[in-house]
């Protein structure tokens, strides 16, 4: 069976969670084609290696021979963008229509796919995921209803990384038949459990992300230094890796409140030093917020990953993170810009690092169980197969028949081999 990717840029490295996926793919037998509008030279992904090279040796741009005129056609009017765009995409719809399958990753490409599905120059069904700003911004604009008109009259299947997006998408009008949740995962066999206490050492707090506005890397810093105020006799430090737009104004901020011999920005850092990093670390945090634009978090990966690593994670009630967290269960959670309910957070889990041990393995044990990447891929391997068996369907009985395939009602053999 071939399955054929819809990305935007590819690979990223910010994006590894859709290398991962095609991977697992491969790993159970699928043939594999990818689709861009750029090839990214990141020389921090190592494009020799399996399965990186094999992808690589499948993805061409979209518009082919034709790539080049991209920025001219960019620079056009918006409608006729529109229409020249939608033209090229026709033209070059023939390698997509090799495919059993389509998988677009983010909204924008799924709503491009269903275009072609519209005009009747697309023939395999069409799979779209939505992973974060491709949903609540649309959303904050009220115009995630017509953004995506294509998608709810022509998408096959509508897939989000969290049940608060699946509802947005349900709002605007996506059949209940047709949408469902499907969580990004981690590999967790990669990373070992490490527990280790701070009582009677300086507690270390670190986050990993890009320095932009959802991250709420600014209510970090304001939470801490109301820790700081508020109870003098605890010690800890605060280690802040990565980069982004907003780094020169936190580290005034930082400077601001205080903070200055107590918090290190780390900028971007190799990932075996991240990782040595996360190792030394007691608490993960990451308060996220719904930035001005209404960009908003799926499930951040990096709260995955330091949770199943046996840091503490320390978050807020945001998007999808309540999926990950139970509040008190597998890590803690604050609203969101609530600096003085973090910080009570932050204190509670200094003072308590005893307690705080079987809070690390319940959320170990939540990342192996419900956000294991094996067990996602398995997954979505036979949601893909069993998709294909339905394909030759018209929408409404394919729809129907789909809602029984998501409920596990159809038998997976019912697809062809």
């Amino acid at each position: 069976m071939r399955v054929g990717f819809v990305v935007g840029e590819f690979p990223l490295l910010s994006e590894t969670f859709v290398a991962d996926q095609m991977a697992g793919l491969l790993e159970r037998g699928f043939e594999v084609e990818v689709v861009c509008d750029r090839m990214k030279g990141d020389d921090r992904i190592d494009r020799q290696s399996e399965p990186m090279a094999t992808l690589l040796a499948r993805t061409r741009h979209w518009w082919s021979w034709a790539a080049g005129i991209r920025e001219f056609v960019r620079r056009l009017p918006p409608g006729l963008r529109y229409k020249v765009s939608t033209a090229l995409d026709m033209v070059f719809a023939r390698r997509l229509n090799r495919c059993d399958v389509i998988v677009a990753h983010f909204g924008q490409n799924g709503e491009r796919a269903a275009a072609l599905k519209k005009w009747k120059f697309l023939k395999p069904p069409v799979i779209t995921i939505f992973h974060g700003a491709d949903v609540a911004i649309p959303s904050r604009q009220a115009v995630l209803a017509t953004q995506y008109a294509g998608l709810i009259k022509h998408g096959t299947l509508n897939l989000t990384v969290n049940d608060f997006f699946r509802g947005l998408l349900l709002e605007a009008g996506m059949s209940p038949a047709s949408t469902t949740v499907h969580h990004m995962g981690i590999d967790a066999r990669e990373i070992s459990y490490r527990w280790e206490s701070w009582e009677g050492t300086p507690l270390i707090v670190t986050t990993v992300c890009r320095l932009v506005e959802k991250k709420g890397v600014e209510f970090a810093l304001r939470a801490l230094a109301a820790l700081a105020a508020s109870h003098p006799q605890i010690d800890w430090r605060y280690d802040i890796i990565g980069d982004g737009p907003l780094r020169m104004d936190l580290e005034r901020l930082a400077a601001e409140l205080g903070l200055t011999g107590r918090v290190t920005f780390l900028g971007s850092l190799p990932h075996m030093e991240v990782k040595r990093r996360l190792r030394a670390a007691h608490l993960f945090l990451l308060p996220s917020i719904t930035a001005s634009n209404g960009d908003m978090e799926g499930i951040p990966v990096a709260l995955m990953e330091a949770m199943a690593a046996g840091l503490i994670a320390v978050s807020t009630v945001h998007s999808g993170i309540p999926e990950l967290i139970q509040d008190l269960e597998t890590g803690f959670l604050a609203p969101e810009r609530d600096v003085s309910t973090l910080a009570g957070k932050l204190a509670w889990v200094a003072e308590h690092p005893k307690e705080c041990e079987a809070v690390a393995l319940a959320a170990r044990r939540k990342v192996e169980e419900e956000f294991n990447a094996d067990m996602l891929n398995e997954r979505f391997a036979q949601i893909v197969t069993q998709l294909a068996a339905l394909g030759s369907a018209n929408e409404s009985t394919r729809h129907i028949s789909f809602a029984k395939v998501l409920t596990g009602s159809l038998p997976a053999d019912t697809a062809p081999q």
